[in-house]
């Protein structure tokens, strides 16, 4: 959480300074820039608001606590993003049909060098913790009834889930950064060859493109969570055809399995067994199976006699 207040500071700073420094030269690609750092501060807010969030207990009515803000609050920063995107795709296209001012490309090129120092040190900060020790630190948080054992032997599987809004506002910077090199370049030619100011325009609509691109996936993402889909990383016909391998276990039906969030997995399913079997061995051989194989922690099975 330190580490986010410090890129909220450090983006907000810079937002100031590319929205007062693109008026002044006239380039839509450097408020393109800016409203790309603006959409990092607000991933960035709902992710602080996501983590505090989920430390609220679970009440009668959200029985499963308040985990989804963290999706609900992705889905908005996308849709923020594409609204962004739209306005200064609309606005590039008219000035291409109509015209515009002189750019200064050498304020363009001041202030994009000046960005891509920032989003090198944001990039830095933030991918610091999103590797290792940003997923040591969610599967404790989340996952505080697995062994540490358990975790090494997931490790693999465990990387694969991740916080929204984490990897979204990681993205973000990962965009900002390529696309401050691209807005520093188009400056160095304007400053360069003034009349070649079309140059700031093709940047707008190359990088808007580029930042709808890096949306995508979390789309996708948010859209299996909000659809209850079977996470991607599991499959469901193996670990049902794992279960029912078990020599007690006759049959599993009802199955079903989806994500609170993407690292807040959850699986319901009915377990047949043998008459003669013991149901609560199977049980706990189930559970620890489902655990171990699949990492999923949030497991409730109804066992039902043959």
């Amino acid at each position: 959480m330190k580490k986010l207040l410090v890129a909220v500071a450090l983006c907000s700073l810079f937002i100031v300074v590319e929205v007062i420094g693109g008026i002044k030269a006239n380039s839509l690609a450097i408020l393109t820039d800016a409203a790309h750092l603006f959409l990092d501060v607000t991933a960035f807010g709902i992710s602080l608001f996501s983590l505090w969030a989920s430390g609220w207990e679970a009440t009668p009515r959200k029985s499963y606590g308040f985990f989804r803000i963290e999706v609900l609050g992705a889905l908005v920063s996308v849709q923020m993003i594409w609204l962004l995107a739209g306005f200064l795709v609309y606005e590039a296209i008219a000035r291409l049909h109509n015209g515009g001012g002189e750019v200064q490309g050498s304020l363009m090129f001041g202030i994009s060098a000046f960005g891509l120092m920032v989003n090198l040190a944001m990039a830095f900060l933030l991918g610091h913790g999103h590797g290792h020790g940003h997923e040591n630190q969610h599967d404790h948080h989340h996952h505080p009834q697995l062994s540490e054992a358990l975790l090494e032997e997931n490790g693999t599987r465990s990387e694969k889930k991740r916080n929204l809004n984490l990897e979204g506002a990681y993205l973000h910077v990962l965009g900002d950064l390529i696309q401050s090199v691209g807005v520093m370049l188009g400056g160095a030619v304007i400053w360069y060859k003034p009349e070649w100011k079309i140059i700031d325009l093709i940047c707008t609509l190359l990088f808007s493109v580029i930042v709808l691109g890096t949306t995508l996936g979390m789309s996708r993402n948010i859209l299996d969570v909000l659809m209850e889909s079977t996470p991607q990383e599991i499959d469901a016909d193996k670990l049902e055809k794992g279960v029912c391998e078990m020599e007690e276990v006759v049959d599993v039906h009802e199955m079903h399995i989806w994500s609170i969030t993407p690292d807040k997995i959850t699986l319901v399913c009915h377990v047949k067994v043998r008459p003669e079997a013991d149901g609560d061995m199977v049980l706990d051989k189930v559970i620890d199976y489902i655990k171990t194989e699949y990492n999923i922690s949030h497991v409730t099975i109804q066992i039902e006699r043959q």
